[in-house]
């Protein structure tokens, strides 16, 4: 009979199927329903059908509760809860979850930073088919960012985000095809896969773009370049809106107009460029393109400096200074020009070796103002050079030495510091320095021992 030869074991299991069948498809309603919610940002009724689901291992819902905390949509922002539901999408396979998990290890955000971490969750991801995962690998292949560089394993990376129609992948693949890394350089399909990325509105590719010629690689003089620039920089592109101003400003490849040039800083600014924030500053403390306004020059400089850009750093630290446009501030600007200076700008280094060395916002010391004297010269600046001459000179935070006096004179005067030349003719009758004739004869003229100029003789550009 057919009630006997049915297996009671066999009977269960079906039933059991039938039964996590039904569960999973409630799962997915509900998930969806709260899907629906969070898209009509009802993003309360969607945390409430979602969190349940989370609780059950729903990675879908667990990676989406890890967002809208991430986010602060309908709850209070907690990147440490957040990172949590990452965590747990993550261990479930979800790529996403597991990608954002990569990038928490990678900032060091709610959790110590840790490249291999990171690595290790980008990998997941990637396998999973996140494409963003396969781009970042990219990056960090061809940077050496956690790695060991390897451009090899960049282009595959790259070419796997590409095929799947990654336009940031594409550019960065034709650049990799563009500079010969990790592949045979091939301009020709460099500007091909520009062109795929530039076709979907990839503004940087746009851009690139632009600058291409087929026989030289990067032309970024043609009249078509021109064009490109032009064309994404009204699309919103910062580069090249910035490329846009310098033109008009130095009036290549465009007719020089300042006004021009500042209405294109001003876009450029506007969308985050430090460069262009910084310039914008200076023509508004200048006058340039427009009248001066010291308020908005503060501003945009101020903007620059938030991103730590040096140049916007020192000119910060030039106002206070000066006091322009704030009350002057001796403390205010060292602290800016210190930081200026650690960031690697020579310009600022000669500020601290200054400030030091004339106890300007800071405890005087000729020592301290030697050292940072030498930074500057080793940078190639000429003031420190020349400062760091009349130091040896006297001997004020080193030892007295008319030989290194002028070995840094010689260094000054190479690069056209006037009284540099004044001070080496005494110390190098026989001219070791290989200075020409004819700025020996003009210095011979005069012989006049200035003291230091003060912070900022040149602009700030």
């Amino acid at each position: 009979m057919l009630s006997q030869s049915i297996n009671p074991p066999a009977v269960f299991r079906i039933f059991l199927l039938l039964f996590v069948f039904i569960l999973l498809a409630g799962c997915s309603k509900d998930y969806e329903d709260g899907l629906q919610a969070y898209e009509e940002k009802d993003y309360a009724k969607a945390l409430e059908i979602w969190r349940p689901l989370a609780e059950r291992g729903d990675a879908e819902a667990q990676f989406s509760l890890g967002y809208i905390y991430a986010k602060g949509q309908g709850v209070e922002a907690d990147q440490d809860t957040a990172l949590s539901w990452y965590r747990r999408a993550a261990e479930n396979g979800h790529a996403k979850g597991q990608f954002n998990l990569g990038l928490a290890y990678q900032r060091g955000q709610s959790v110590e930073k840790d490249m291999n971490q990171a690595i290790k969750w980008f990998r997941k991801s990637a396998a999973g088919g996140h494409v963003p995962a396969m781009y970042i690998l990219g990056l960090l292949s061809v940077q050496g960012m956690g790695m060991d560089k390897d451009p090899a394993a960049a282009v595959e990376w790259f070419e796997k985000a590409s095929a799947k129609g990654d336009s940031r992948a594409q550019l960065a693949l034709a650049m990799m095809y563009l500079e010969g890394l990790g592949v045979e350089k091939d301009i020709e399909k460099a500007m091909a896969l520009m062109r795929k990325s530039a076709e979907q509105k990839n503004l940087e590719a746009i851009y690139r773009l632009g600058m291409m010629n087929p026989a030289r690689g990067v032309d970024k003089n043609s009249p078509q370049a021109v064009e490109k620039i032009r064309k994404a920089a009204e699309l919103g592109y910062a580069q090249a809106q910035y490329d846009l101003a310098e033109m008009y400003l130095k009036g290549k490849n465009l007719e020089k107009d300042p006004k021009a040039s500042r209405a294109w800083l001003e876009k450029a600014a506007a969308n985050g460029l430090p460069r262009a924030q910084n310039d914008l500053g200076y023509m508004y403390l200048n006058g340039i393109g427009g009248k001066a306004d010291l308020e908005k020059a503060f501003k945009w400089f101020n903007a620059a400096a938030e991103k730590d850009f040096p140049k916007a750093l020192y000119a910060l630290g030039k106002l206070y200074t000066e006091g322009k446009g704030v009350e002057q501030n001796d403390l205010k600007a060292f602290e800016l020009y210190k930081k200026a200076a650690d960031l690697g700008d020579p310009e600022a280094m000669y500020a601290v070796g200054y400030a030091y060395s004339n106890g300007r916002g800071v405890e005087k010391s000729d020592a301290m103002g030697a050292e940072w004297f030498r930074k500057g010269s080793d940078a190639g600046h000429a003031e420190s050079q020349f400062a760091l001459g009349n130091l040896y000179a006297n001997g004020f935070g080193v030892t007295k030495s008319n030989e290194q006096a002028a070995k840094w004179y010689c260094l000054a005067a190479r690069q056209g510091h006037p009284h540099a030349l004044d001070m080496l003719i005494s110390r190098d009758p026989d001219n070791s320095c290989g200075l020409s004739q004819e700025l020996l004869d003009q210095a011979r003229k005069k012989s006049v021992d200035s003291p230091l100029p003060e912070p900022g003789a040149k602009d700030n550009r």
